[in-house]
């Protein structure tokens, strides 16, 4: 690229413009200069400091007034709202004065830091909006401080942006890597997560699963009922995995009220069962970490509709004394029982052994109540170990189920 050709061109057509740029009102001049300062030109180096690249394509009269229109820009009154950047981008549109907005508050960042807390914050929403929207090559210093420092200011804006987006039918949420990453971020899940669930219709199974296991762990359990059971309200939009989900999310929240439906739902289909067993045993194993009670008849409710159609039995697929993915999470279940200290948790182990359908797993229930009168009656007794506790059933045949005759012998 000819640089000094560009330049001369832009000072030729844009000097007599100055003054509109200088004020922030000329969007139409400032966009392209606001995206080469965001990096968004490959034919400028993108290791140039930002002010450099606007001084390669105009004179210092010019980019001196294309640097006061960005920063200018911050204090207009037009600006489109989170909710309507969000619309936009789920219809796969694009605000281009979004690229000005980013640069203004980029230089403001730079003068100081603490500059950003006097902007309107009608304006950050706008910008945060931005961020996600108009993708560049920049590091955006201010929004990091806002998420450290100010995130009263930042919740809003997602909350807004995200949900103007998931109304419109968007499939893919841009910044969704604050909630869904392995170290999301505490505050704005807690602020969102319920919004996504509600308006999520295109979600993938995945990520619901995600979505729910946070819901768990830090949303309000009554909104999340609420949220729950307005979803499920039209659960004509669901697919037969998400609808899983979210019955089997109704039945923990509120076990009694819906103890039913989710029976009814899964019956004796093992490919309703398998996901089920999925869910809740993420569910049940981390239920210190979760915002709602797991209680121990919840856990014998759950067998009931479950441990029958995986019969106990010692696996020996691949490597000698490994149990079954399958086989496995309904003995992490059975182990939650063994952990419990309730005290009517021997009550709910009687009972389970009452059920018909859990005569196969007679073995392990007497062993559960082995268990618990010896906690109860032997000073100094220690739990065992989910490892040990198997080990000790497999050593005492009380895992023993029906054969397979693919088992390798």
């Amino acid at each position: 690229m000819d640089f000094e050709l560009t330049r001369s061109e832009n000072d030729e057509q844009l000097l007599p413009q100055i003054e509109s740029i200088r004020s922030g009102e000329n969007f139409h001049a400032l966009v392209p200069f606001a995206k080469a300062y965001l990096g968004l030109f490959y034919v400028i180096e993108n290791a140039l400091p930002a002010i450099e690249k606007i001084k390669l394509l105009a004179n210092k009269e010019l980019a001196d007034a294309l640097i006061d229109g960005f920063k200018a820009s911050i204090f207009r009154t037009d600006i489109p709202t989170a909710d309507q950047i969000g619309e936009a981008m789920a219809k796969h549109n694009e605000f281009a004065e979004g690229y000005v907005i980013l640069a203004g508050l980029d230089l403001i960042s730079t003068d100081s830091l603490h500059d950003v807390d006097t902007i309107n914050i009608d304006i950050l929403e706008s910008a945060i909006a931005f961020l996600f929207s108009n993708k560049t090559n920049h590091q955006d210093r201010w929004f990091d401080y806002l998420l450290s420092e100010h995130k009263e200011k930042v919740l809003p804006a997602l909350e807004k942006y995200w949900s103007a987006m998931l109304i419109n039918k968007a499939c893919y949420i841009p910044g969704r890597n604050l909630v869904l990453s392995d170290t999301p971020d505490i505050a704005v899940v807690q602020h969102t997560v319920l919004v996504l669930l509600e308006h999520w219709q295109n979600c993938k199974a995945k990520i619901l699963f995600q979505l729910l296991q946070l819901a768990f762990q830090y949303a309000d359990s009554e909104d999340f009922l609420t949220v729950t059971e307005r979803v499920l309200s039209q659960d004509e939009k669901l697919n037969e995995k998400t609808r899983l989900y979210w019955i089997a999310t109704a039945f923990l929240l509120a076990p009694e009220k819906y103890s039913a439906r989710l029976s009814d739902y899964v019956g004796r289909v093992k490919l309703k069962i398998m996901p089920l067993l999925d869910f809740v045993t993420v569910i049940v194993t981390n239920k210190d970490q979760l915002n709602i009670e797991v209680s121990d008849r919840l856990v014998t409710q759950l067998l009931r509709m479950i441990a029958p159609i995986f019969p106990p039995q010692h696996h020996v697929y691949g490597a000698l004394g490994a149990l079954d993915i399958n086989s496995r999470n309904v003995m992490l279940l059975f182990y939650s029982l063994v952990c419990s200290d309730n005290k009517s948790v021997t009550k709910e182990i009687k009972a389970l052994r009452k059920a018909r359908v859990m005569k196969i797993y007679s073995g392990v229930i007497d062993n559960l109540l082995e268990i618990h009168m010896r906690k109860n009656n032997e000073k100094g007794f220690v739990l065992p170990g989910f490892e040990t506790y198997i080990k000790y059933l497999v050593d005492h045949n009380n895992l023993d189920g029906r054969s397979n005759k693919f088992d390798l012998r």
